[in-house]
């Protein structure tokens, strides 16, 4: 039976406050909001249809850990990264994420690896039909989190929420970037996408409960990311006339 981390805070019905953050955190997670989105506290209120009390706890959580930047007249915007910020945080997901991978590779039930080698090939099949889109940032999420579940660390798995929820607004600028980019182009870009092979490696090395090769598939997994993302952020996107990085 899968470990099932966390049942313990779960024991008492959340508050609408937590409700919020958790709805807000996977927002973030999952790449629903992008670097310099910004929304008044009261549009966010009514569009998740609960009191402006709640929005303000939930927020200001966030806001305390840098996933959210509070702006006057009660604005909430998602913060902008600069490039050695985002390195910065790039080393401190590979020390993290590497080492719950290892873990994971010697500690994974064959119910959680199995768990696992489905939502990859689930990410797969996404990339082929729907590239750019918020699915595939958000079965991305899913595949990294299902491993890191299998570390059998609580800590260890609330330091890596902390971080994505800084990075998930930027992860899908690697994931479904339409960065100028043809759609012949991009579909081919994206069936010959980095992480599909580093996702394969983690899966082999998963099933052969190899500790090292799984931390070495996820660390470049991470990092190849990472040096798209820099380099996406060198120019400005179509839609938004804006960058990504400053």
């Amino acid at each position: 039976m899968g470990r099932n981390y966390g049942a313990s805070r779960d024991a008492r019905p959340k508050t609408l406050s937590e409700q919020v953050h958790e709805t807000l955190s996977e927002m973030l997670l999952s790449g629903q909001l992008r670097p310099h989105d910004r929304i008044s506290l009261r549009d966010l209120a009514e569009k998740l249809g609960v009191s402006m009390m709640p929005v303000r706890e939930a927020v200001s959580r966030l806001a305390a850990g840098g996933a959210l930047l509070v702006e006057p007249k009660r604005a909430v915007q998602v913060p902008l990264m600069s490039a050695e910020e985002f390195s910065d945080l790039t080393e401190m997901r590979v020390l993290t994420e590497a080492q719950a991978a290892r873990l994971a590779a010697a500690r994974a039930t064959p119910e959680e690896i199995e768990g696992i080698l489905a939502l990859a090939e689930r990410y797969e099949a996404i990339l082929d039909t729907a590239n750019g889109s918020p699915e595939a940032v958000a079965a991305n999420k899913e595949l990294h989190f299902a491993l890191y579940r299998a570390a059998g660390s609580q800590m260890l798995m609330d330091v890596i929420t902390m971080l994505w929820l800084k990075a998930g607004p930027i992860i899908n600028y690697d994931i479904g970037a339409r960065a100028a980019v043809a759609q012949e182009e991009e579909v081919s870009r994206s069936r010959g996408h980095h992480s599909r092979a580093h996702h394969r490696q983690l899966c082999a090395a998963l099933r052969a409960h190899d500790p090292e090769a799984a931390a070495r598939a996820v660390t470049e997994d991470i990092r190849v990311a990472a040096d798209l993302i820099l380099a996406y952020g060198a120019e400005q996107m179509e839609d938004s006339r804006r960058r990504i990085l400053p």
